[in-house]
C-alpha cells in the first residue's frame, strides 16, 4: 500500500495555482507537493489554497490527519504563511464541497491579509502556538511530520505590505486605459514599477526595528517546546539564524561589501515574471530538492 505525502499551505503550495497578473499564462506543471511524493513513491494529498493564511493551513492538516487512517500516511507537512492573514469560514445549506473544503459538504475558506483583528504580536504567538499544536498533534499518531516557514512569517508587515499582483495590474491596466499583456508588462521599467509599489504600501505604524526584535523573542520564547529536527529552517527568521524556503530557494541573499547581508534579490530565473514573484517550474524543483535534502 502506498503512502500519503498530507500537505497544506499558501500560493506557494496549492496545486491550483493561478496569477491574476497573467491570467493568460497557464501553470500545468507539478507543484512541488506532487514532485516531492513522486520521490518519495507517495501519493500527494495537497490541501493548500492560495491566499491562506496559517488558521487554514493548521485547520486543514488536523481535519486530514484526525480522518486519515494512521497506518496510511507516510509524511505530514505544514507550510507556513504570513501570520498578519485572517482565515474564517462560511456555511451554505448546499449539498456539496467547496474547492477549497475537503472533508464537509457547505463550507468555504475566505481570507483577509490586511484587516485581521489583534497586532503582529499576537498573530506571530498564535502561530507559533500553531507550530506547537501541529507538532503534538502528529507526535500523539505517531506519524512523521515535517514543517517550516514557505513565505516570512512577518516580514512583510513590518516592511509595508505590498500590494497583490491583481491590484498591481488593475492599477497598470487603469492608467495605460486597456488590459495589458504579458509583452506589456514586461516592457514596464522595473524602477518605475518599484516606485509604484512602495508608493501604495500598506504602511506599518510602528517602530520595525524595535518590533522585529521583540518578534523574535516572542518566537524564542518557546524554542525549547519545538521539535527543531522535524522544523526546517527553524526559527525561520534569518536574523535569528534560521530561514524560510522562499528565502532558500527562491532568493539570494545580497551583500555590501564589507560582506554583511543588504538584501535578499528574488532570482528571476526561478519566479513566474515581472509581476509575479511566485515559484515557476524550475522554482517548485528547487523548493522540492531542498525539503527533500531535510528530511533524513
Amino acid at each position: 500500500m502506498r503512502k500519503k505525502l498530507i500537505v497544506s499551505g499558501c500560493s506557494f503550495t496549492t496545486k491550483d495555482f493561478r496569477s491574476a497578473a497573467y491570467p493568460e499564462k497557464t501553470f500545468n506543471f507539478k507543484k512541488w507537493p506532487e514532485l516531492l511524493a513522486e520521490k518519495l513513491d507517495m501519493d500527494c494529498v495537497n490541501l493548500a489554497f492560495s491566499g491562506a493564511g496559517n488558521r487554514f493551513i493548521l485547520s486543514t492538516l488536523t481535519d486530514a490527519i484526525v480522518r486519515t487512517p494512521k497506518d496510511e500516511i507516510g509524511l505530514v507537512i505544514a507550510a507556513w504563511s504570513q501570520s498578519n492573514r485572517d482565515d474564517f469560514q462560511q456555511y451554505k445549506d448546499i449539498d456539496h464541497m467547496f474547492y477549497n473544503e475537503k472533508f464537509i459538504k457547505g463550507f468555504k475558506w475566505l481570507n483577509d491579509r490586511k484587516n485581521r483583528p489583534g497586532d503582529v504580536f499576537s498573530w506571530t504567538r498564535e502561530t507559533v502556538l500553531g507550530y506547537l499544536q501541529f507538532q503534538s498533534l502528529c507526535e500523539r499518531y505517531n506519524v512523521p511530520y515535517k514543517q517550516f516557514q514557505m513565505i516570512s512569517l512577518f516580514e512583510g508587515w513590518l516592511s509595508g505590505l505590498v500590494e497583490t499582483e491583481n491590484e498591481v495590474k488593475e492599477r497598470l491596466d487603469k492608467e495605460y486605459g486597456r488590459n495589458l499583456n504579458e509583452e506589456d508588462i514586461e516592457k514596464i521599467e522595473e524602477h518605475r514599477y518599484n516606485e509604484m509599489i512602495k508608493e501604495h504600501r500598506h504602511e506599518y505604524k510602528g517602530d520595525g526595528v524595535r518590533d522585529r526584535d521583540l518578534l523574535g523573542r516572542i518566537v524564542s520564547e518557546y524554542e525549547a517546546y519545538i521539535n527543531e529536527k522535524n522544523f526546517i529552517g527553524w526559527p525561520g527568521l534569518r536574523y535569528m539564524g534560521g530561514h524560510t524556503i522562499e528565502q532558500a530557494t527562491l532568493m539570494r541573499d545580497v551583500k555590501r561589501k564589507d560582506g554583511k547581508h543588504d538584501y535578499y534579490e528574488v532570482m528571476k530565473d526561478r519566479t513566474i515574471g515581472f509581476l509575479d514573484k511566485h515559484p515557476n517550474e524550475d522554482g517548485h524543483v528547487k523548493i522540492m530538492r531542498h525539503i527533500y535534502e531535510q528530511l533524513g
